[in-house]
């Protein structure tokens, strides 16, 4: 849907760390990221009236506010996974158009010991689960097979994958949040191990500790902190695309439901940076397919005519993205909505894209045999 008079202000985000053994609290997490967040708006904590938390949560949401020693007039915690940071966002922008609340902070985070272990089972409870018999019972598996008829269909190649993870290293070199800063090699990608065929590990997001947050206001309290507000242009979702075709065999994610709105206000030529969930890079080519950057199969074409760090001619995932910062639970999701605000305040060191005054942000949740990615959300930022 189109917006008007809502904005972002400031972000915060701490350091994405894999700690073994004695680690932070959640709550710590929170408090540290909205902190930042508000001293980055330049607002104090008495302003902050609402509040939208996405991570799995130790306690009843109240009480966690109580923690912080907060006082609110608007709460809010969902379940949308990795597409967290844009639900939330929306949902925000909604309270503060119909005067609930006039400052939000939207916070993700986690906080638990990195295990190498199993996670347990995956998706063994959908109705249609074509790939569970034969021993796939993960996201590591799932987004394997899709990656494989991708390539086998459309002439995906490892190196133009490749292309994708070193690109976004060398976006994180200046990014002192990332997990993952050093270059990585064409070879080192190749040869690194193969996770689940053809799935190397390099392909694969590492999960980690860490916390993300935004505040989000209305238009004329924007204009109290800055000249150069960041607005709010238009933002959708889908959940559950074709969800009455079940059939396995299907490269739609839900995303191709998303442009018509999404570029309603603003043309898909004007964008300046795409910041992109990237989980895996093949969720991360799903999404740039379905929204409109490349014709259906033609992944391999744009990647190759393309330069993707932060100096290019597409930037994307000028951060990182969780390629390299790693994947902090739904925080995974909140990072790339802060790299964007970080961009249009143009407060991104050592990897800031010139002249950046508008983003489009995306973000999937919950993959799904049934639907491949049944959460589809994103939305589209511009500074004026």
């Amino acid at each position: 849907m189109q917006r008007a008079g809502v904005c972002f202000v400031g972000y915060g985000e701490t350091k994405y760390t894999r700690p073994k053994g004695k680690y932070k609290s959640f709550v710590a997490y929170l408090a540290e990221a909205i902190k930042m967040a508000l001293d980055n708006a330049g607002l104090k904590k008495k302003d902050l009236k609402g509040l939208a938390i996405a991570g799995f949560l130790p306690q009843n949401t109240p009480s966690i506010v109580e923690w912080l020693g907060l006082e609110l007039d608007w709460l809010q915690q969902l379940d949308s996974g990795g597409a967290a940071g844009v639900v939330d966002a929306r949902r925000a922008a909604d309270a503060i158009q119909l005067g609930h609340v006039d400052v939000v902070v939207c916070v993700g985070a986690a906080a638990r010991a990195i295990s190498s272990g199993p996670s347990g089972a995956f998706e063994s409870y959908q109705k249609n689960n074509w790939v569970l018999p034969y021993g796939f019972g993960g996201p590591n598996s799932y987004f394997a097979l899709i990656l494989r008829r991708y390539m086998e269909d459309n002439g995906l190649t490892a190196e133009q994958t490749g292309k994708i993870a070193i690109s976004l290293r060398e976006n994180a070199e200046f990014n002192e949040n990332a997990l993952f800063r050093s270059p990585l090699t064409m070879e080192e990608y190749l040869n690194s191990r193969i996770i689940c065929d053809p799935l190397r590990l390099y392909d694969c997001v590492a999960p980690c500790n860490g916390a993300a947050a935004f505040v989000m206001t209305s238009e004329k309290k924007a204009k109290e902190l800055t000249d150069h507000p960041i607005y709010l242009v238009s933002d959708c979702e889908k959940i559950n695309y074709q969800i009455d075709t079940n059939i396995a065999d299907r490269g739609t994610s839900g995303f191709e439901a998303l442009p018509e709105k999404l570029f309603s206000n603003c043309k898909i030529e004007e964008i300046d940076l795409v910041a992109i969930y990237d989980a895996y890079i093949m969720v991360a080519i799903l999404q740039l397919e379905g929204l409109g950057f490349f014709e259906q199969g033609k992944a391999g074409e744009f990647i190759d005519s393309h330069d993707l760090t932060y100096n290019g001619d597409f930037p994307l995932n000028t951060g990182g993205g969780e390629l390299s910062c790693g994947q902090a639970g739904p925080t995974g999701g909140y990072l790339h909505v802060v790299e964007a605000i970080r961009q249009l305040k143009g407060e991104a060191k050592g990897h800031q894209v010139k002249g950046a005054k508008t983003a489009l942000i995306s973000t999937p949740g919950m993959p799904s045999i049934d639907t491949t990615l049944n959460y589809a959300a994103a939305m589209i930022l511009q500074r004026r």
